[in-house]
């Protein structure tokens, strides 16, 4: 159709743009230009449109459904009113299947978020797994903006002890670099466009006629056009000022962890896939969880040869509305930095009592990832 043809020129033209501004990022990096954050500003003014946006929305469908209670003006209230209500702000909240893990139950868990809390200036946060997620993430959430850390226990595992601090180093160093992407105003305006965005995208619907078919793609199409651009304007600000903030948050790191276990971390979610099919391979064989490192220590000296290709190829994957620059292009900044120091040094004891303390909810993630 017609409409899957412009929607496929715009998503061409949006890689272009997004791989232009990664690559710029990328090189300012490289020549000691890190840059400010002169977009907040428009960033927040734009979320502030949107907010108004909404707040006319909603009003107007109050309004043209008190013109006409009962009747069929109602109909478009109810649209406009729902469309408000699905756009209004959202101040995150915890993953749905994480579990908080209390300092009772992990004291040396929380005694090295602390240290490397502390190495940064950044809150403590709250601490919680999940199971089955190869990731991690650290933000505010909810209106009191509580501090919050979630440790996907996969990716934890995999990775050795300081490559651990480096990944805490990353996720707390968004607590203190200055992302304009996480702060009150401009986080839930990003996410309230992704979801209207997603909303509209037209169901395929084979029962349908083709004259239903061809009306919903263009409502749909017409009003994914009217937020396009300005969700585009978010995104290319957020792409500008949110890549800064990972490079600094992985400048961080390096800080805290030393910059081989910052560039390791990069190049382990670099290879993701691979890493993953390994660890699952660990779980299916029964091999002991304090030996998946070493496995995944393997597989980086066997792929090494191929990992700067793998690096320079991974610019070509990045879209307009991905949250971080490519992997590969941040180790290679990682790689460039001078000195090799590590605030936070995790002896084998200490990394052996965490083990240990996390060893029941390892056991359950480990059992997951042989299903999986």
């Amino acid at each position: 159709m017609a409409g899957d043809f412009v929607w496929r020129r715009i998503d061409r033209w949006s890689h272009r743009l997004a791989r232009r501004h990664s690559l710029s990022a990328f090189e300012a990096q490289l020549g000691g230009r890190p840059g400010g954050t002169a977009a907040a500003g428009l960033l927040i003014g734009l979320s502030l449109v949107l907010y108004a946006l909404i707040a006319v929305l909603f009003a107007g469908g109050l309004w043209l459904g008190s013109l006409s209670f009962p009747g069929l003006g109602l109909v478009p209230a109810v649209i406009l009113v729902g469309t408000a209500v699905e756009l209004r702000p959202r101040f995150g909240r915890v993953p749905k299947y994480a579990t908080e893990v209390a300092p009772a139950e992990a004291p040396e868990l929380h005694r090295l978020v602390g240290l490397v809390a502390a190495a940064l200036g950044a809150p403590v946060p709250a601490v919680y797994v999940e199971e089955d997620v190869f990731n991690a993430s650290a933000a505010r959430v909810g209106l009191r903006r509580r501090a919050v850390l979630v440790v996907g226990l996969p990716l934890w595992n995999a990775l050795s002890a300081q490559q651990r601090v480096a990944l805490l180093g990353h996720e707390l160093g968004h607590f203190v670099n200055g992302d304009p992407r996480r702060g009150l105003l401009v986080q839930p305006a990003v996410t309230a466009l992704q979801r209207l965005d997603g909303w509209l995208v037209p169901v395929r619907m084979a029962t349908a006629s083709i004259a239903t078919r061809l009306v919903m793609a263009v409502v749909t199409g017409v009003l994914r056009g009217l937020i396009l651009p300005l969700r585009v304007g978010l995104a290319v600000l957020a792409v500008r000022d949110g890549q800064r903030a990972e490079y600094r948050a992985d400048r961080l790191a390096a800080a805290v962890a030393g910059r081989a276990a910052a560039a390791e971390l990069c190049d382990v979610l670099l290879l993701g896939d691979s890493v993953v099919m390994l660890i699952r391979r660990n779980a299916r064989a029964g091999r002991p969880l304090a030996q998946w490192p070493e496995s995944v220590a393997k597989l980086l000296v066997e792929v090494g040869p191929a990992l700067p290709a793998r690096r320079a190829t991974s610019v070509d994957a990045v879209e307009l509305f991905d949250t971080h620059p490519p992997q590969g292009l941040r180790a290679r900044v990682l790689e460039a930095l001078g000195g090799e120091s590590a605030a936070v040094v995790v002896p084998p004891a200490l990394n052996a009592r965490i083990d240990a303390e996390l060893a029941a909810a390892s056991a359950r993630s480990a059992r997951t990832l042989k299903l999986l």
